[in-house]
């Protein structure tokens, strides 16, 4: 069985740098309905309230409220009462690139893959933040917010830092009964999230994951299924269709190619793996998308 080195990333060139971490202040944030992204959402409220919904249901959410959504999570305002929160925003490719030793860290890895991928999370985390945690949430997104604001420079790495600051802060105030679950993953399971990660579009199987990681098959699917939620398998189908939501968005490469860059040569299966995962078909997607684009003036 060949170990060769993966090939470069095929799609890298569709992430330019000065959109990959962005923050935005929203002042009296109005209803909108259901929609989904193709990055990285933290969602934080720090003034008003709003009636919110998303697969988990509805809830009131006030300031402390704190959201994490991976791409493909969906979620809607509804009756909101004077909402002011922050978005921070990044580029999925960070995960496996920038943030990929988080893997190694008992919160971080329940933050970012832990919970928001086991059963019935779909995708999301939700929490509260304490007054003074949210204060130093704020305070960060702020300059967050007057970073991302400028033309991409040297500022990258102070841009990645903040972010960094901000995982941290929610990471620490995971709820009890969620945070207790972490433990330093195995490290085959780490070897095998980060291969994925980095390398969604190789053409994987489970033996070659395994292999590379030095660990017996079942084994791996026991341990990796402990740590991210999901077997190693579902874990790469879910990879590849988060990339390929930011392709269909943000370049003008046909359905077939966008599968054909995330790993999956057959148009049709694209399709049908794409539909089960998002709910419509990829063209479907893209327009919806462009079309909200067009409507918000982006």
């Amino acid at each position: 069985m060949s170990t060769q080195s993966p090939p470069q990333l095929k799609w890298a060139r569709f992430f330019p740098e000065e959109h990959q971490i962005v923050a935005r202040l929203h002042s009296n944030h109005p209803e909108y309905p259901s929609h989904d992204h193709e990055f990285v959402e933290l969602m934080f409220v720090v003034d008003g309230s709003c009636l919110h919904e998303t697969a988990l249901g509805r809830s009131w959410i006030s300031a402390g409220s704190v959201f994490l959504f991976r791409p493909g999570a969906w979620h809607a305002f509804l009756e909101p009462k004077a909402l002011v929160l922050y978005n921070c925003c990044f580029d999925s490719v960070i995960l496996g690139r920038e943030l990929g030793w988080m893997i190694d860290d008992p919160r971080l890895g329940r933050l970012l893959w832990g919970v928001p991928l086991s059963a019935g999370q779909h995708g999301l985390v939700e929490l509260s933040l304490p007054a003074a945690a949210l204060d130093s949430c704020r305070d960060t997104l702020k300059e967050l917010s007057e970073l991302t604001m400028e033309p991409h420079s040297v500022r990258r790495m102070q841009t990645l830092g903040r972010l960094m600051m901000l995982l941290e802060i929610i990471a620490e105030h995971l709820p009890p009964e969620v945070a207790n679950k972490g433990s330093r993953p195995n490290p085959a399971v780490s070897a095998v999230l980060k291969l994925i990660d980095a390398h969604p579009e190789y053409a994987w199987t489970l033996e070659s994951l395994a292999e590379r990681a030095h660990i017996a098959p079942n084994y791996l699917v026991r341990l990796f299924t402990k740590t991210a939620g999901l077997a190693p398998m579902a874990y790469l189908r879910r990879r590849r269709l988060e990339l390929a939501t930011r392709l269909l968005i943000h370049s003008d490469l046909l359905v077939g190619e966008v599968g054909n860059s995330v790993g999956w040569p057959d148009a049709n299966y694209f399709t049908r793996r794409f539909r089960a995962q998002f709910g419509v078909t990829p063209t479907c997607y893209r327009e919806r998308h462009r079309q909200r684009g067009l409507k918000s003036g982006m």
